[in-house]
């Protein structure tokens, strides 16, 4: 009886103790196994943050790169339209300063007529003062708008400059002092603005160096 009860309850023992034991290991079990895959999980998302978070570093990086550029294209877009609107008021200036050029050589023959007629006048003595007068005014007016436009006459330049003068005759000296100095001007040399409209003709003196001359 008491063995059987022994037997019994050792039974029940076993299989109550095979229970728990069941039961704590199933436990465990189960909770290693999800912990596990939790931290597979949290692995996987690490990796995935970490990549995207280079590419966003890459994204980030393109887009500073690319900022520079577009500021870059802005400047040099800004330094062309204002190189181009400094050439395009430089033509401007430039059309408006010389647009006259060809109409003004036209007028100089006018200047030289009257010129002329004054000389004449001068050298034949007419007794006719107002006439040559009324020609001297007009001349004068004349020369007093061509000013205006920014046409001047070349007078004030005494030495031979080839940029502005033609010679076409060259008298010897033997003063030094005279050379290349402009004996005569057969006809007047014009500026518009600061462009040679027309050259001055001259005769022009030429130092005679004997040593030279001897060689």
């Amino acid at each position: 009886m008491n063995n059987k009860e022994y037997n019994n309850n050792n039974k029940n023992f076993d299989i109550d103790c095979l229970d728990k034991n069941k039961i704590k290991d199933n436990t465990l079990c189960c909770d290693n196994t999800i912990l596990k895959k939790i931290k597979d999980k949290i692995f996987l998302l690490e990796e995935e943050i970490n990549i995207k978070n280079k590419l966003i570093n890459k994204l980030k990086n393109k887009l500073t790169i690319l900022k520079k550029k577009i500021n870059d294209i802005n400047l040099r877009a800004k330094a062309d339209i204002d190189n181009m609107r400094k050439l395009n008021e430089k033509n401007i200036n430039k059309i408006y300063k010389y647009s006259l050029e060809k109409f003004s050589k036209d007028l100089l023959l006018i200047v030289d007529n009257l010129k002329s007629s004054i000389l004449v006048s001068k050298d034949k003595k007419i007794d006719s003062y107002i006439n040559f007068k009324g020609i001297a005014l007009t001349l004068k007016n004349f020369l007093i708008t061509l000013k205006k436009f920014g046409i001047i006459n070349l007078d004030k330049i005494k030495k031979f400059d080839p940029n502005y003068h033609q010679a076409i005759s060259i008298v010897y000296t033997n003063d030094k002092s005279k050379d290349n100095n402009i004996m005569e001007v057969l006809q007047d040399g014009y500026m518009i603005n600061d462009r040679l409209l027309r050259p001055a003709i001259v005769k022009i003196f030429k130092y005679n160096n004997n040593n030279n001359n001897s060689k």
